[in-house]
């Protein structure tokens, strides 16, 4: 009873520190605090962005997650040595840091391709101090999930469309029955297979359009 109460615990417990990991957007590194962010949000799948990068003096009274990045203390001069790689899965790509006009603050335009998570290592030094440190960007939303009301897909599926070919092909078999049908009947009136030669027509259009479509 006492493990399956601990296991229940951990259960329970198991999203929020899965949340709490992703979450991990700043850290120490020695002497320094570094800090990630996006430019833009929300943050979505094919549209160009850049990761903000802040580099300042680390306050060791407090956790890097309880302080604010405070520019008089940034650390300026690393863009030569001081560069991230994003890791989606089995890709990865080396990002330099661009200085901008606030002391300690850099950015790596980016446009992600993906969605979902992604890891941020940091590779080279801070001044004299290596810098071994891995953060997690927050997640990178598929657009569909932000449209709202949502947009119906108006791709067809391929079986759905050789379905509707085949019935069209039925339905031009059962015209030229017809047809035959009223060609032999003994009535001077032709309207009958006009009509019927006229819809076979159209049908026969149809199939010729959809399938320079399919090629396309």
């Amino acid at each position: 009873m006492r493990y399956g109460l601990a296991f229940l615990v951990f259960f329970m417990m198991t999203p929020l520190l899965m949340a709490n990991a992703f979450a991990h957007q700043s850290d120490a590194a020695g002497d320094y605090r570094i800090e990630i962010d996006w430019k833009n949000w929300p943050v979505v799948t094919g549209e160009s962005n850049a990761i903000i990068v802040y580099v300042s003096t680390l306050d060791k009274s407090l956790e890097p997650a309880d302080q604010e990045f405070v520019s008089t203390k940034g650390i300026e001069g690393l863009k030569k040595t001081l560069k991230i790689k994003l890791i989606v899965d089995d890709e990865s790509i080396t990002l330099p840091l661009q200085p901008t006009d606030i002391p300690g603050k850099y950015e790596a335009p980016i446009t992600p391709t993906f969605s979902g998570w992604s890891q941020l290592n940091f590779l080279g030094t801070i001044n004299d101090t290596s810098v071994n440190l891995a953060l997690h960007p927050t997640k990178v939303e598929d657009p569909l999930s932000l449209q709202f009301p949502p947009i119906e897909s108006n791709q067809v599926e391929i079986d759905d469309f050789n379905r509707e070919i085949d019935d069209l092909r039925g339905d031009i078999r059962e015209l030229q029955e017809t047809i035959n049908e009223l060609k032999q009947e003994p009535t001077n009136d032709n309207s009958g297979i006009m009509f019927a030669a006229i819809g076979l027509g159209i049908a026969g259009i149809i199939i010729g359009a959809a399938s320079f479509a399919k090629k396309k």
